[in-house]
């Protein structure tokens, strides 16, 4: 693991419109080694600089709290607690604008790492295109681009409405910024969300023209490599509602299952169930600690991580703040999920905060910097195998392949469900855990005539059979599930329009409706001040 690669994305100085881009505790290191672009003379040292252009921050603490499977955890000793991360953990739960907007963990913080790392993606670029056209400068292009999408993706996502398809998405977007600063302040527009995915769909496409093999990394997980940019690609499709594609991308890395005529499931044997197998977390086999858990979970040697980074976060301590998970919100190996079998998840709750309870994931580390301080940080996966086969579901279902929905649920399922409970090695049953349309229905039979999906008509689900609906709650729960504690579901809250219901700690109802601007995050204040236009409130 390169332990220095958050430190190197403080001390790089990368000048941007928004001079905002500073996270806290990094001022010390304003004035030590500005990036000087004309030192990027060899491929090697470009190679170096693209190391920092990944953010440094994630959006996982932020987003867990604000989604709806955050509650007021009633009686946790960290209740009057006024310092971050808790801060941050309450302003999120309550969808308030945040006190602390510097913080690695705060939505402040999240757009100055992703600045910062388009900022890098840019220079190297700038030099790139100085460079002779040879294959290792082509791969270093591409990974470049690559950053660069992925991170206004992101960005775009949170801070901006949800990309509608087949509407004009005419809402305001973020800055797609695709030139290195050249002066202290630059001026930068919003522009719409349709233009922000018009040059994210742009900056990928030629990225896809030399992905970089993994051949080429010393570790492939740190970086965009050929199945982390499809995988991303996917989603990208996914989100556009371009279903098609996404079918042909997802393909590209695990198989489409065959389901046997005669049994009714798809065999242990089929190459689906072969590579995930291979690819998936493998939750099953990693024992019952806290350390052999969450360190398996985040290695970089874990097939399971497609692109994995250093982010300099309190995460892991959010857990025990007052606003989040419940054991019962949780799914656990003493948790059954829709096959009927147990989930394979192992939940920790600390002996000092009873009443706060988690799934075994990330670990933190601390990185002095100095004899009294440093930096914590967490390994974040921002994209994992899993989620493969997740969005080829999700394109199925929406494309009514709703029988090859089930046979990729169950390719899911077979490495997610134990016969036994409280067991972390536990056997999927054969006869008994498969799914098909008419156990899917009936698990979901009490929500079939009222449920989000046919209120709130995201993607015109008022229109659905009960069949593709009972199929789509099962994959939306089912995606919830797999990124616990990872903030992906309020990626989903925000497309499918999935209401959130949060409790104050004095007993109130609050309701976050689809239609309330609270769900998109402010952009920051500063930039603001420099003049980008606010979200509504």
């Amino acid at each position: 693991m390169n332990t220095m690669k958050m430190i190197k994305n403080i001390r790089i100085f990368r000048i941007l419109a928004l001079p905002l881009l500073l996270c806290t505790g990094c001022e010390s290191f304003l004035d030590t080694v500005p990036d000087n672009r004309t030192e990027l003379d060899t491929n090697e040292k470009i190679a170096r600089l693209l190391v920092s252009a990944y953010s440094d921050a994630n959006y996982a603490s932020a987003a867990n709290a604000m989604a709806d499977d955050a509650t007021c955890r009633v009686g946790l000793a960290t209740a009057s607690k006024t310092s971050n991360p808790y801060i941050v953990n309450e302003d999120a739960y309550y969808w308030r604008e945040t006190r602390l907007p510097s913080h690695n963990d705060s939505p402040g913080g999240f757009w100055n790492g992703c600045y910062m790392a388009i900022a890098t993606a840019n220079h190297a670029l700038e030099v790139i295109e100085q460079h002779p056209d040879q294959d290792e400068v082509r791969y270093l292009k591409s990974e470049a681009l690559l950053c660069r999408s992925f991170f206004h993706f992101l960005l775009v996502n949170l801070f901006a409405k949800p990309y509608q398809p087949g509407e004009a998405n005419i809402s305001p977007g973020i800055p797609y910024v695709d030139k290195a600063e050249k002066k202290v302040l630059e001026t930068y527009e919003r522009k719409t969300v349709q233009y922000v995915y018009d040059r994210i769909e742009a900056d990928m496409t030629e990225a896809f023209k030399n992905l970089p093999p993994e051949s080429g990394f010393k570790v492939p997980a740190y970086h965009f490599t050929a199945k982390a940019a499809i995988t991303f690609a996917s989603r990208f499709y996914l989100y556009k509602g371009e279903f098609d594609k996404v079918v042909a991308l997802t393909s590209q890395l695990a198989p489409i299952p065959v389901k046997d005529p005669i049994f009714g499931n798809v065999p242990e044997s089929d190459p689906a169930n072969v590579w995930a197998k291979t690819y998936f977390a493998a939750f099953k086999e990693w024992g019952t600690t806290f350390d052999n858990i969450a360190n398996s979970w985040w290695r970089s040697e874990g097939k399971h991580n497609f692109l994995l980074t250093e982010t300099y976060s309190t995460l892991t301590r959010s857990w025990t703040c007052q606003y989040g998970t419940i054991e019962s919100f949780l799914p656990t190996s003493t948790s059954k999920n829709i096959t009927g079998g147990y989930w394979p998840f192992t939940s920790y709750t600390p002996t000092s905060f009873k009443g706060c309870t988690y799934l075994y994931k990330f670990t933190e580390y601390f990185f002095w910097t100095s004899s009294s301080g440093g930096l914590p940080y967490v390994m974040f996966p921002f994209i994992r195998a899993e989620e493969v086969l997740l969005n080829r579901i999700e394109a199925e279902i929406h494309l009514d392949r709703l029988d090859a929905a089930v046979n990729d649920l169950n390719v899911y399922y077979r490495q997610r469900s134990g016969a036994t409970k409280g067991e972390i090695i536990s056997p999927y049953q054969e006869a008994t855990m498969v799914l098909d349309i008419a156990k899917i229905k009936a698990h979901y039979a009490a929500s079939l005539d009222n449920n989000f999906l046919k209120t709130y008509k995201a993607y015109n689900a008022d229109t659905w059979s009960d069949d593709k609906i009972a199929l789509m709650l099962t994959l939306l729960d089912t995606r919830k599930a797999e990124y616990t504690h990872e903030g992906m579901r309020w990626f989903d809250v925000l497309r499918y329009r999935i209401p959130v219901h949060h409790k104050s700690i004095d007993g109130e109802d609050m309701h976050l409706r689809p239609d309330d601007p609270r769900r998109q995050w402010q952009i920051p204040e500063i930039a603001v001040k420099f003049g980008l236009e606010p979200n509504p409130r």
